[in-house]
């Protein structure tokens, strides 16, 4: 199988290391500001508890928390942030497992404080790539199938339990506006990007002739919904990975709200979450306030009580999931940053300077 060819002419050693070291410094700015941006809007929100005598009482509560539950909140995160590696290595197998596990946990710390739905942390690890040889076409597809798989996992989860729940075969509500509806849109969006994804590959092909980005995006988009596709049907047991990182995840929130005596059930939690990605698309560090009003409307409209509770929950996991792989992540960018500004034969030596494409969707 033939490498993959990198659009352009190599520029020259002294040109590269400098741009190399501008782009990491500007990487740096940005996690940097973002987590500064993020410990403002957490000190904003303790304020806020303490001033407002209607929040006062959820900021009371923190302090009854059990202890235990937070223990198996913070492992339970650990155990998401582990899916995420592993699904990045099935997606990007060919690098070094050590390269692998620092990239995809700094990209789970740009995620958590830039937010915009994961795709801050797919740029990072698109620019880390390209530094290591992948050629454009072949990041720009494989950035595309991690997120449908991440997405897939949330998205399926919704339109079965939505189901099931207003069918009345797991607990919950049965309001259709909370359960079928959602469900609905879950089954539309899953069906529309089957059908833009189909719809992307016939353009790309017509327009294979011409190049330029436009073809580079049409042939990821197709090409990376039709490589999740294919791996599902594989049923390799590293797809566990994508549903870990939601899995644990939702895991958190349940033991946060476990930690101050609520007890929903999982199948409630797991239609609160969905609230909270979307309120995560928005631009905000961490999608502070936004993700944390979702969530804690809809467990109010699942009837968890007391609303005092519910924020005081809500507050602990997003600290919990914001923040776990934020400092994580954080030290492993550094680490990458140290040895991506090392000569590229050094990089090259260690096993992942110009490397070969997988074997996953190529053939």
């Amino acid at each position: 199988m033939a490498r993959d060819r990198l659009s352009g002419p190599e520029p020259a050693p002294d040109a590269g290391a400098a741009t190399s070291e501008g782009a990491l410094a500007a990487q740096s700015r940005t996690l940097r500001n973002s987590i500064i941006s993020l410990a403002v809007f957490l000190l904003l929100t303790v304020g806020l508890l303490l001033a407002v005598p209607g929040l006062r009482a959820a900021g009371e509560k923190i302090t009854e928390a059990e202890p235990g539950w937070i223990v198996a909140a913070i492992v339970l995160e650990l155990l998401s942030c582990a899916g995420y590696v592993m699904l990045f290595d099935l997606v990007f197998g060919s690098l070094a497992r050590s390269l692998t596990s620092r990239l995809s946990l700094a990209e789970l710390a740009v995620n958590s404080v830039v937010s915009v739905s994961g795709l801050a942390g797919i740029a990072l690890g698109a620019w880390v790539l390209r530094t290591r040889g992948f050629a454009v076409e072949r990041i720009a597809r494989r950035s595309v199938l991690i997120f449908v798989l991440t997405s897939a996992v949330n998205v399926g989860a919704v339109a079965i339990i939505g189901t099931l729940m207003w069918l009345g075969v797991v607990p919950g509500s049965q309001d259709p506006l909370l359960t079928l509806l959602p469900a609905a849109a879950a089954a539309l969006m899953i069906v529309v990007t089957l059908g833009l994804a189909s719809r992307a590959r016939r353009a790309a092909a017509a327009r294979q002739d011409q190049g330029g980005r436009a073809v580079v995006a049409l042939s990821a988009i197709g090409g990376g919904v039709g490589d999740a596709i294919t791996l599902m049907r594989r049923h390799d047991p590293k797809l566990f990975g994508a549903v870990g990182y939601w899995l644990f995840d939702n895991l958190v929130l349940l033991a946060t709200l476990a930690a101050f005596g609520a007890t929903p059930t999982f199948w409630v939690v797991a239609m609160a979450y969905l609230v909270g990605l979307l309120a995560n698309s928005l631009p905000i560090p961490g999608g502070f306030v936004a993700v944390e009003g979702g969530l804690v409307g809809m467990l109010l409209l699942f009837d968890v009580r007391p609303a005092s509770v519910v924020i005081a929950a809500v507050l602990v996991y997003r600290v919990i999931s914001l923040w776990l792989p934020a400092m994580i992540g954080t030290v492993a960018f550094l680490s990458l940053r140290r040895e991506l500004l090392t000569p590229a034969v050094a990089g090259a030596a260690a096993g992942y300077g110009d490397v070969e494409p997988e074997r996953l969707m190529d053939s």
